[in-house]
C-alpha cells in the first residue's frame, strides 16, 4: 500500500527552527555570562572580606569580568587588573619574600596597617632612612631631643613574607565549576 501526499509549510518550519535555534544559543551565552559576572562580583566581595583591616579602594576594585565574542563562540574571563595583579600577587597567587619597611610600635598607622604618609614623608624630609648597626631604619626627623629619641624609629627594613589570604585560582575554578554544573556543554578552564 502506498500513500501519496504533499507536505506544506517546510520553508516556514525552517525559518522557525533557525530563529529558535539562534535564540536558544543567545540565551545560553547570556545565562553563562550573567553567572560568570555574578561569580566575579562574589569573588571581589570575598577578597575584600579576607583582607584584615579592610581593602583600600585600589584593592576593592581589583577583580574584573570581561566578555569577548570569538568566531567559534564566546569567552568569559574573570581577571585581576594589571596593576592590582602586580601588587596583590603575593596574597592571592603565591607568597614570596620581599624587602620592605616594617612599622614599629611607635609608628602611626593607617587602617590597613601601613605607615601613614610614608611616601610623602620621605619626599619632604620628615622621614629619613639611616643605616644603623647593619640595619636600615626609617626615623622621624621631627622628633628631636633626648625625651623623644626612643620614639624616632618608625620602621625597620626587613625581609617579610606576606601570607596568602585568598587563593584566586582555586576559588575561581571552584566557583566556575559550581555555576556551570547544571548547564550542559564543553568548557575550558585556563590559568593565564
Amino acid at each position: 500500500m502506498r500513500f501519496q501526499g504533499t507536505i506544506t509549510g517546510i520553508p516556514q518550519a525552517r525559518v522557525y527552527l533557525n530563529q529558535q535555534g539562534q535564540r536558544a544559543g543567545q540565551n545560553f551565552l547570556k545565562e553563562v555570562s550573567n553567572r560568570a559576572r555574578r561569580l566575579a562580583n562574589q569573588m571581589q566581595v570575598d577578597l575584600n572580606a579576607a583582607i584584615a583591616g579592610g581593602p583600600v579602594p585600589f584593592t576593592s576594585n581589583a577583580i574584573l569580568f570581561r566578555f569577548k565574542r570569538t568566531s567559534t563562540g564566546a569567552v568569559n574571563e574573570i581577571i585581576v587588573k594589571d596593576y592590582q595583579a602586580k601588587y596583590l600577587h603575593d596574597i592571592i597567587v603565591k607568597p614570596r619574600n620581599q624587602v620592605k619597611i616594617v612599622p614599629t610600635s611607635v609608628a602611626k598607622l593607617t587602617a590597613q596597617g601601613n605607615i601613614s604618609a610614608m611616601k610623602s614623608g620621605i619626599r619632604n624630609g620628615k622621614y629619613k632612612i639611616v643605616d644603623s648597626g647593619g640595619k636600615k631604619r626609617m626615623i622621624d626627623t621631627s622628633k628631636k631631643g633626648k625625651k623623644n629619641r626612643s620614639k624616632r624609629v618608625v620602621g625597620v627594613r626587613e625581609v617579610k613574607k606576606r601570607k596568602m589570604v585568598y587563593d584566586f585560582y582555586e576559588r575561581a575554578e571552584i566557583g566556575a565549576r559550581l555555576i556551570l554544573s547544571d548547564l550542559q556543554g564543553q568548557y575550558i578552564f585556563r590559568r593565564m
